[in-house]
Order: C-alpha cells, then structure tokens, then sequence
C-alpha cells in the first residue's frame, strides 16, 4: 500500500481496520476490503483470528516476566490492545502509514510506556534504533510479527528475520504468524490477484518453508492459529477456501 496520506488509496493498515469492524478507515479503504472479500469471503474470521493469536502471546508474555514488547505493522489500536494485555510494559508499536500512526499517536495520549513511530518493517533498522532509545538499551524483548510475512518476499523476510535476531538478546521470543497450505487454485489466483491491484502483493509458502523462512529463530511450537485458539471446530472448509489454506502460528526464541 502507499505510504504516503493520499486517503484516495487503500493502505492494508486500514483495510485491516474495516474487516475488523473498525471505523478509522476511508472509502478507498473499504472498497479494496470488499474487492478481497468477494473472492475470499474467510478474510475478516482470519483477520481476527490473528488479533486474538497477538492477545494470547501478549498474556503469555505477561506471566513470562517480559518487560519490554516491539510489534511490528501494529495498525490501528484495537481493543485489548498489547499495552492493554500488558500494562506495565514498555510497548513500541510500528506502522508505515503515516495516517494509522497519526491516529494512534492520538488515541494513545500522553501514556508514557506506550510509544507509536512510523517506520516500515521493510527497513528494520530505524525501528530498532527507536526501540534502543525507548527500551533504554534492554534488548531482552518479546516482538510480534502477526499477519505481516506473507506480504513480504523472501529476500525481505530473510532481512527481518536475521536482524531482528542479531538485535535481539538471548532470551527474547516473537510471535509470528503466516498463511499455509494455499494452494495454486483459481480461487486462490484471484484472492492473490485481489490483494496485489490493492497493493499489498502475497506470497505463498508452506510450513517447511516458512521454518527455513524464520532462520536463525528457532521454533519453539507452531500450529494453527485454530488450535492456538482451540477454534478447531469452528474453522470449515469455506474458511479454508476450498482447500488446505490456512494460517499457523509460531513462538520463536532467540
């Protein structure tokens, strides 16, 4: 998606916001959503999927003693929020578009363990350099990366994943979620072709790849967003267009 404040152009930020029921989105926005959902009508139960996949790692990172949390490509603040699961932390939230942070910046306020700056995952460098600043050094952290690889090439994703792990300190874990098992059907053509005419371009991998993918990481566990959520029963063959689509989950230490 653009990075820039033309509201005339969708931003996957705010696309995320409508099919999550949000309201801090424009038409723009909301056309491409329903452009997506017309060939991938499960988007909006995988979206939230991934929201609530985000709200058990922050728990989980609550009881773990975790202090200080980076997540990347936050978007807009939603309910139960990670500085909300996790209020005694330090959290730094990160997006590219300078709308969803604007917005952000505003609804946060003055809370002084909260932090939102605009910078794009694609260049990890500057989010780390505010993180040491805002961290005050401390690189034991707990990163989420939810919903976001699958939008990134393998050059790029590889980037990401190596200098979040030379930042990172012994000790530090991430959450990390990804599609799987898409196949190369029409459907699933026209749901890529979708999201690519709005910007946002997809790419496949199965779950040996995206293993290899996380490198130096190491995979702690992975499963299914459905059974990290116990939703087993809830996820039909609609939702997984057909097919064996689907999205994991995975806790990565370093």
């Amino acid at each position: 998606m653009t990075d820039g404040t033309d509201v005339t152009r969708p931003n996957i930020s705010r696309i995320y916001d409508y099919v999550l029921g949000g309201h801090h989105n424009f038409e723009a926005d909301r056309a491409a959503a329903e452009q997506i959902k017309q060939v991938f009508p499960s988007y909006p139960r995988w979206a939230r999927m991934n929201r609530w996949f985000l709200q058990l790692a922050a728990a989980q990172w609550v009881e773990q003693g975790f202090q200080h949390i980076l997540d990347l490509g936050s978007g807009m603040p939603a309910q139960d929020n990670m500085h909300e699961v996790a209020p005694d932390a330090l959290v730094l939230y990160t997006d590219r578009d300078p709308i969803t942070v604007a917005y952000a910046q505003n609804v946060l306020g003055a809370n002084e363990r909260v932090r939102y700056i605009q910078a794009d995952m694609r260049e990890p460098e500057p989010i780390l350099a505010a993180a040491d600043e805002f961290f005050q050094g401390e690189r034991r952290v707990a990163i989420g990366c939810i919903g976001l690889a699958y939008f990134l090439d393998d050059a790029t994703l590889s980037h990401l994943m190596e200098t979040l792990h030379a930042w990172a300190a012994p000790g530090s874990v991430m959450a990390f979620s990804h599609a799987s098992g898409i196949a190369r059907t029409e459907a699933n053509r026209q749901t890529f072709e979708a999201f690519k005419r709005n910007g946002a371009e997809m790419f496949l991998r199965d779950e040996a790849t995206v293993r290899q993918m996380v490198a130096p990481w190491k995979v702690r566990e992975c499963k299914t967003l459905a059974a990290w959520l116990s939703m087993e029963d809830h996820i039909g063959e609609t939702d997984r267009e057909g097919g064996d689509a689907d999205m994991i989950g995975l806790i990565l230490e370093r």
